[in-house]
């Protein structure tokens, strides 16, 4: 399917999109409706806040560090009506403490800043699927703040759990780069030649990066169903995911 019908215009946002209508390899597809990857909803202008709750979304996870929930506004104080109800998960995917060391993992290789979240991050990557798993009906919509790493990597393991192809699954990874690069101009106005290198690189989001993360998955773990049951994921918990998603 083409990505552009899975993308989202919810305004102030520009790396939506929907994780419906990909095709499994067992000639299933993934249900349209249930969840949606996104960038921070704290850049939602309030017609953007209202195109989220049009679109049923009764959940939202937050993978961003608890500092990054104070530098941007939560999506919480958005939602300013009494009647619009959204239970609203914050899950920090990496560890603030060593956020130094993550940092650096990041900047040096995106390789071995995927190895790192695998190995040392299961926990919270099982909290993250057991929240989708067992979230009231409606649409969930998980995000950190571009989209792209965290976000990135719980929609791989999703996908791949989900038998869909990996090809699909490195184009879904790969597009935030361009859909992103809006915002990224803006940033890197204010930057000489080298920085705005540096910061390109962070920006990037290459389909071998993902390609790796699950090749790495498939060698360590022997498949992303079997590592996330090292990780604590249940039989029981993986069922309601599949039933969750797909059609």
């Amino acid at each position: 399917m083409d990505i552009l019908m899975r993308r989202l215009h919810w305004d102030g946002c520009l790396n939506v999109r929907d994780l419906g209508g990909l095709c499994t390899r067992d000639g299933q597809s993934t249900r349209w409706g249930a969840l949606v990857r996104m960038d921070n909803p704290g850049h939602l202008t309030d017609a953007g806040v209202r195109a989220l709750l049009d679109y049923g979304v009764n959940t939202v996870i937050d993978l961003r560090y608890p500092t990054e929930t104070t530098r941007y506004p939560h999506l919480a104080e958005a939602l300013n009506s009494a009647r619009d109800r959204v239970t609203i998960h914050h899950i920090p995917l990496l560890d603030e403490e060593n956020r130094t060391e993550e940092d650096i993992l990041f900047a040096r290789s995106r390789d071995e800043w995927h190895t790192y979240v695998l190995d040392r991050r299961g926990g919270t990557i099982a909290e993250v699927m057991r929240a989708i798993a067992y979230a009231p009906a409606g649409a969930v919509v998980f995000h950190c703040t571009a989209g792209k790493d965290r976000t990135g990597i719980i929609s791989a393991l999703l996908l791949d759990l989900l038998c869909v192809a990996r090809e699909d699954i490195a184009q879904d990874y790969a597009v935030s780069e361009e859909w992103l690069r809006p915002r990224t101009q803006q940033w890197l106005e204010p930057l000489d030649e080298a920085q705005r290198a540096f910061a390109l690189s962070l920006m990037r989001t290459a389909p071998e990066y993902v390609q790796f993360a699950l090749r790495y998955v498939d060698e360590r773990y022997g498949g992303t169903r079997a590592y996330l049951q090292s990780i604590g994921v249940s039989p029981n918990d993986l069922s309601a995911l599949r039933e969750r998603l797909i059609e």
